[in-house]
């Protein structure tokens, strides 16, 4: 639930700060916030972080750094860049330091809590599978899931297995999973001769 997801914004801009609290705020989020890399660190540890927003240009430690940080205490939480710089060589420092998304300033508040709610939402979905599933790789299911919210129709395990490069032995256990979890559409095709194939579609 929205409401409980915890945001930590780093930013040495008091007011983009208070920008972003009360973005946070209205969409339903708790918001941390720092002025520094350097008071950021004891909060990295001290409870759950969702999402954090880092800032590039800070006295001291910039984003990059900040970035290379966090990563080291938290491999997997999605960090979005907040920067005025729209340079790819910029992003691509951010990219190959660990961050997963960037947003422009002057920040727009639709456009901040669309990328939020993305990330919420996929980070989510990976700590669950992650977490949960034995022999399950976050990854791999969310290849399949990607492919499979791409289709409109049915299609059975070989197709699934040829377009998303899983082998099919492993993909069977993938789809068993969605299927204990209520995620798919299963359906028998019959052909004048044979046994009938399996199809899958995954629910809307």
């Amino acid at each position: 639930m929205d409401e409980t997801k915890t945001i930590l914004a780093i930013d040495d801009n008091p007011d983009i700060l208070y920008t972003l609290e009360q973005i946070c705020t209205f969409r339903g989020w708790r918001i941390l916030t720092a002025l520094s890399w350097a008071a950021a660190k004891p909060q990295l540890t001290a409870e759950p972080i969702d999402v954090i927003l880092v800032d590039y240009h800070m006295p001291g430690a910039d984003g990059v750094d900040a970035v290379r940080g966090i990563r080291r205490v938290l491999p997997d939480v999605p960090i979005i860049v907040l920067t005025c710089e729209e340079r790819g060589s910029v992003m691509q420092r951010f990219l190959d330091a660990g961050a997963n998304d960037y947003a422009l300033k002057p920040i727009k508040a639709l456009d901040l809590i669309s990328r939020i709610q993305v990330h919420l939402q996929y980070h989510a979905r990976s700590r669950y599978y992650t977490n949960h599933e034995k022999g399950i790789s976050a990854s791999t299911m969310q290849t399949i899931l990607d492919f499979l919210e791409a289709q409109a129709g049915f299609l059975d395990a070989e197709e699934i297995a040829e377009q998303t490069g899983v082998k099919k032995k492993t993909l069977y256990r993938y789809l068993s999973n969605l299927q204990q979890h209520g995620r798919l559409q299963v359906q028998q095709a019959y052909g004048d001769t044979g046994r009938p194939r399996t199809l899958y579609r995954l629910k809307r």
